[in-house]
């Protein structure tokens, strides 16, 4: 057996083991260290991704690892990282503090890498519900707060719904194909085409897709902000990463894929967008421009291009960073006595906490997809690709939903700048997590956006 192949999934597992292990032995006090070794366990795990020798391929092919599901990992390694790091402040300001917070986080992200190299439908069902039933309980972790349990039961019926689309749309690819491993199928029968809408309608409900959506405002709201944060980023690079796999391997061989994706598309973009304005709560906002999104990464798999799927891949790891610093914003703001997310709570913020204020400020900025900011790279990226296959209505519909989400960032930005202050909460202090953070977000989302190619010439070689 090839064990080169699954080293950081190893290291992670190990580190599950011992950090349960210190949970089930040392006292509460202790907590902190779990996030440290946690901490350490995806340190190790991402410079293991560096002693990977790719391609290479382990049980009977269903499990293989190439150079393009490696840098995968290494994005999905390093926001898991930063995340923990900045998490364990927010839980302990909030007297929610759970030993079991570093390992569920670390079972999600190895089921997300584990769905990642997955050439076998019944492996990539395996990693999706580790990392879906972690997440399930990470989102109801929040002691005393009817909200989270709320949001997790909510999460856990659509989630299962999911689940079960995704069985029996693999039940009926392999009724018609004889085979659960990734292919060119060549479609042709009503079976195959069933199997493919019901996977494709799974992961549209994973990425918070339109009609599939409903749990993703309710789950983003009631759990703890951390925790928010790890679902608006870690599983969504990872799906985005293995939807590009899927596209070619599975979705190709239904004639009408195309067309599926940009229904979707096209009414996540607007629906979320509009869904938008109409919230109070900057989190809520938040969470229905996570659905806007989920549109516009979907129009990108409309075709199978290389353009479109580096420009995708690219798009989706700065969204990540823009939306992990966002959180983090939030989640230093909610350590504040009375702080809800209100709109009124961001009044004359740039007064208090000038520092949150204009990292904020960037995030929303990266958010909308305005020079110099890496996200405008991956938006031009995916209308030159739409223009490149003469898809001029996706492409007007695609730019004219990003013009409409730059009214609702650019009203927190409002509150925060221009608004004077009302209410007057206690101090929120940055820890050294949390700090490193918003540092190396912020950082991201502007460096990548004058150097582009760091990441996006790495993505598109491994393509």
């Amino acid at each position: 057996m090839n064990w080169n192949a699954i080293l950081p999934e190893l290291i992670v597992s190990l580190g599950i083991l011992l950090t349960f292990l210190l949970e089930l032995f040392l006292k509460k006090e202790y907590v902190k260290a779990f996030y440290l070794v946690g901490f350490a366990t995806l340190f190790s795990a991402f410079i293991s991704t560096f002693f990977v020798r790719v391609p290479a391929e382990m049980f009977f092919g269903g499990f293989s690892v190439d150079s393009l599901m490696l840098v995968g990992k290494m994005l999905l390694i390093g926001i898991t990282g930063f995340l923990l790091l900045s998490a364990y402040d927010f839980f302990y300001k909030k007297n929610s503090v759970y030993g079991e917070h570093p390992y569920l986080f670390l079972i999600a992200l190895l089921g997300l890498m584990v769905m990642l190299s997955s050439n076998n439908l019944a492996i990539i069902f395996v990693g999706l519900e580790l990392a879906s039933i972690s997440m399930y309980i990470l989102v109801g972790l929040f002691r005393g707060n009817y909200l989270s349990k709320e949001g997790a039961f909510k999460y856990l019926v659509m989630g299962t719904t999911g689940t079960s689309m995704f069985v029996l749309g693999s039940a009926l690819v392999y009724a018609s194909t004889g085979s659960l491993k990734l292919g060119t199928f060549a479609g042709g029968n009503s079976l195959f085409a069933l199997g493919v809408f019901l996977i494709i309608s799974a992961f549209a409900l994973k990425v918070s897709s339109v009609p599939f959506h409903f749990w993703t405002p309710d789950a983003y709201e009631g759990a703890p902000t951390p925790t928010t944060s790890f679902l608006a980023t870690v599983p969504k690079v990872a799906m985005y990463f293995l939807l590009v796999k899927l596209t070619a391997g599975l979705f190709s061989g239904f004639e009408n894929w195309g067309v599926i994706l940009s229904i979707m598309a096209v009414a996540s973009m607007f629906y979320g967008n509009l869904m938008a304005y109409a919230q109070k709560s900057v989190k809520r906002l938040l969470a229905y421009s996570s659905i806007a999104h989920a549109g516009y990464f979907l129009i990108a798999l409309t075709y199978t291009d290389k353009l479109l799927m580096g420009s995708l891949l690219f798009y989706v790891f700065v969204y990540a960073l823009a939306t992990l610093g966002a959180f983090t914003v939030l989640s230093v703001l909610e350590k504040k006595e009375g702080w809800t997310h209100h709109f009124l709570d961001f009044q004359g913020l740039r007064q208090e906490h000038p520092v949150l204020a204009t990292a904020m400020a960037v995030f929303l900025f990266a958010l909308i997809g305005l020079p110099p900011m890496a996200i405008f790279v991956g938006k031009l990226g995916i209308f030159m690709g739409l223009m490149k296959h003469s898809a001029w209505i996706l492409g007007v519909l695609f730019a004219l939903a990003s013009v409409i989400s730059a009214g609702y960032y650019l009203k927190v930005i409002v509150y925060m700048f221009l608004y004077k202050r009302e209410r007057q909460m206690g101090e929120a202090r940055l820890s050294g997590g949390e700090f490193a953070t918003l540092i190396t977000s912020a950082l991201g989302v502007v460096v990548l956006g004058l150097f582009p190619h760091i990441v996006l010439n790495l993505i598109m070689r491994s393509l």
